[in-house]
């Protein structure tokens, strides 16, 4: 090439050779920089190795089947309890403290008591989660109810995911940890070691708790909060770490030590 350009120029014409190389090198630098900003557009993220931030939200159901079904009242509070307990078994998934959501959730639902996609969202957004799980419960049967689990992710380029079981309400809440593990899976791409399985207790075993809970943040109940102590006290019996999870150490300054 540098050859071509001195007989294209002539010997005698030293400054021409000169602004022609100038030239040269101008494009040589030029191309290298397109070629390197076109490697960084096909450049793959690398997703956070952290854990994944996450919000459990209470569950939902219609007014109507509330009022028919006293059970799914405190169930609405039982079932993300029992899903926040499941979520201590996976180190690679942090749960937003329910305490913390429940203010912003409530205020976010409104008088409905209901969450959209959207809304699910924008409350991951405000808490600086990467994730939101949105339950609901459906009466499907004399004894049987339909738990649909949607994980809502925070960023709208991400596709959501979907668990969806039917069970006898004593058995609800026994596969969550399966249903979080598989999630997360589908999350990080990673395989999540399946470790010794726990059996839950379902939420038959929960109302106490359940109720406490409601009444604590008046998702479907009046809101009394500062009542809970003797709910508090027999969930730290079973789970110091989880209890602290639902219920605030400032409300309940025995959960701060």
């Amino acid at each position: 090439m540098i050859n071509r350009i001195f007989k294209m120029c002539g010997s005698g014409k030293k400054s021409s050779v000169r602004g022609a190389l100038i030239a040269l090198a101008a494009a040589v630098v030029l191309v290298a920089s397109v070629q390197s900003a076109c490697s960084k557009k096909v450049k793959v993220a690398v997703e956070d190795s952290g854990p994944v931030r996450v919000v459990v939200l209470p569950f939902m159901v219609s007014s109507e089947k509330a009022g028919e079904d006293k059970d799914l009242q405190w169930a609405a509070m039982a079932a993300p309890a029992l899903l926040i307990k499941s979520s201590l078994r996976l180190p690679d998934l942090e749960v937003i403290p329910f305490w913390e959501v429940m203010p912003v959730a409530v205020s976010a639902a409104g008088a409905v008591r209901s969450f959209t996609d959207e809304s699910a969202a924008s409350l991951a957004n405000w808490l600086s989660a990467q994730w939101t799980i949105m339950g609901e419960l459906r009466k499907t049967g004399t004894s049987s109810y339909s738990v649909v689990l949607d994980f809502i992710p925070a960023k709208s380029t991400t596709v959501p995911f979907r668990h969806i079981k039917t069970r006898r309400m004593e058995h609800i809440g026994t596969n969550f940890y399966l249903g979080l593990r598989q999630w997360l899976r589908y999350v990080t791409g990673k395989q999540i070691p399946l470790m010794q399985q726990i059996r839950e207790p379902g939420l038959q075993k929960m109302r106490t708790l359940g109720e406490a809970l409601d009444k604590e943040y008046g998702w479907l109940a009046i809101a009394e909060p500062g009542n809970a102590q003797s709910a508090i006290n027999e969930a730290l019996q079973e789970n110091e770490d989880w209890t602290k999870l639902l219920f605030s150490p400032t409300m309940y300054p025995s959960l701060a030590k």
